[in-house]
């Protein structure tokens, strides 16, 4: 190299460092590494390509004194092809002085371009080929080995250059990647340093939390501990909880907060030790879930098993107790006994009959596979059948049923509707346990019957209208406890009635009685058309 170009050559590299050191836009360095090595060696067209890893194609990422038909179609070079897929598969530099009379020759595009003279060089890092770095001459050209060294250590920059924004750009894709996992999760998620301050909180442990600011100023446990102690129902049980679960978190203790405000509230938070590749701790993850559903859910479970475990035990005990009587030999009953003992074992067991089809039907529920059959179907016998069997049941309650003169038919299953019927009429005699008018009614609407079932009863405090057909869920006070009852049927009620596409609904104030409604659709003869 003489000792005359050798500033300038070094002052190339130099500019070439300092642009991979400003940047990391590698657009931006691929264009300015190209123009200054195009100065250096004293020509005016090159482009740099990039390889794509998956297809193995040169992909052109920036280029100089080219026209636009060349840009356009040499833009991506297929595996193999002409010169530069040779010097991607051998990894070496390539220097033609005449390009029509290389063996592999070259594409057309470069005879029409004008070029006589061209250099291909690899683009290597890590020992594998980047890229591709071409230098093209209108003028027969003999690059010479100091062309070849300067070229070289230009290849080499530039290789580390696209090797460094490759690592860059793949850990910001992961970075991407984790955090819109992150913050797409279900659970709230937070992330601590070894010093106990709050580096990271997602979206879902904020809202649940009802921290909107939670990891903005790098909040530490103990603010985080000030912040949600206020709204815990048992502060000082939870707080010690809390205490164990940070001392020992690779146990992956669990902590339950009970939160009072905003709104009442279970979390759930799970601890986790984060450690780095040797084993070293980083600091503490926690996961919170909100499973105050699942609280509620295994309450309601609990209560029905109770519930139904005694509606179960009374009547057997019943059956039990007078199939018993009847089978000693020591006592002769009369007729009137015998039929008297018949009869009650008779309606016990129509009891447990009708306990286990609302078990079924709620099992079904559960399992989303209740089904109606549909058809044009007449109400009327439906509610004045209903009524009257229950005038014979109960002679305390007067119930009376109002019809308009014409009832359209309705697209239902009779033998659900009847179902969803009885259990209004039945639930509107037990809770008047004083007796009482009954009113069933029905109602014709634009595109429903409505049927109603009004009672001056109990009736149903304001908190509880809202949950009355959820699903385990039974009304806690002295009256409810007092008459029995699983608290299974009104939640059947509402899915046999939403399975006809129809609305069901209650109005009530305590002491002044209920009144349940429900619609189904009217049965119109051009409904299919």
């Amino acid at each position: 190299m003489s000792d005359r170009r050798r500033p300038v050559e070094l002052a190339a590299l130099t500019s070439i460092a300092a642009q991979v050191n400003c940047t990391q836009d590698l657009d931006v360095i691929l264009a300015g590494a190209l123009q200054t090595t195009l100065e250096v060696i004293g020509e005016d067209s090159g482009e740099i390509f990039l390889l794509d890893d998956e297809t193995g194609d040169l992909v052109l990422h920036t280029h100089v004194g080219l026209s636009q038909a060349f840009v356009t179609s040499e833009s991506v070079v297929k595996s193999g092809e002409c010169i530069c897929g040779q010097v991607v598969r051998s990894e070496e530099i390539s220097l033609i002085a005449d390009i029509a009379t290389h063996p592999m020759r070259s594409r057309s595009a470069c005879a029409r371009e004008g070029f006589i003279s061209c250099v291909r060089l690899p683009l290597l890092a890590r020992g594998e080929v980047l890229g591709l770095l071409n230098i093209q001459s209108r003028n027969k050209r003999e690059f010479t080995q100091e062309d070849v060294d300067l070229l070289t250590a230009i290849g080499n920059q530039i290789g580390i250059a696209i090797a460094n924004a490759q690592l860059i750009d793949d850990a910001e894709r992961r970075r991407a990647t984790l955090d819109s996992v992150m913050n797409s999760m279900v659970d709230g998620l937070i992330l601590t340093d070894r010093h106990d301050r709050i580096v990271y909180a997602n979206p879902r442990a904020k809202e649940i939390l009802d921290l909107p600011a939670l990891d903005a100023a790098r909040s530490t446990f103990e603010d985080l501990d000030r912040a949600i102690g206020e709204r815990l129902a048992r502060p000082r049980r939870t707080f010690g909880q809390l205490r164990a679960a940070l001392d020992n978190p690779k146990s992956t203790p669990t902590v339950e907060l009970a939160l009072t405000a905003p709104t009442s509230r279970t979390v759930q938070a799970r601890f986790f030790s984060i450690q780095d590749s040797g084993g070293g701790p980083l600091g503490l993850g926690i996961l919170l879930r909100d499973i105050t559903r699942e609280k509620e859910l295994d309450e309601m479970k609990s209560q029905l098993l109770a519930t139904v475990s005694h509606e179960l035990r009374t009547p057997l005990a019943s059956i039990k107790g007078f199939t018993t009587t009847l089978l000693r030999d020591d006592v002769e009953w009369d007729d009137l006994s015998r039929r008297e003992f018949l009869s009650i074992i008779d309606e016990e067991s129509d009891h447990l009959t009708e306990l286990i089809g609302n078990l079924l039907d709620m099992s079904r529920i559960e399992a989303g596979t209740l089904r109606v059959e549909r058809e044009p179907t007449d109400l009327r016998p439906i509610i004045q059948e209903t009524a009257a069997e229950f005038r014979m049941m109960s002679g305390a309650h007067e119930i009376t049923v109002k019809l308009p003169p014409s009832l359209p038919l309705v697209l239902a299953d009779a033998r659900r509707a009847r179902q969803v019927l009885r259990n209004m009429v039945e639930n509107a005699v037990k809770y008047s346990p004083d007796g009482g008018p009954i009113m069933v009614k029905a109602q014709v609407k634009p595109s429903e019957v409505q049927i109603s079932v009004s009672d001056k009863g109990i009736g149903i405090e304001e908190h509880q209208l809202e949950h009355i057909f959820d699903r385990f869920y039974q009304v806690d006070s002295a009256s409810t406890r007092r008459v029995g009852g699983s608290g299974l049927g009104l939640s059947i009620c509402k899915a046999i009635v939403d399975a006809h596409r129809g609305r069901i609904w209650v109005e009530s104030q305590p002491g002044s009685g209920s009144t349940f409604h429900f619609t189904l659709p009217l049965a119109l003869f051009d409904e299919s058309q």
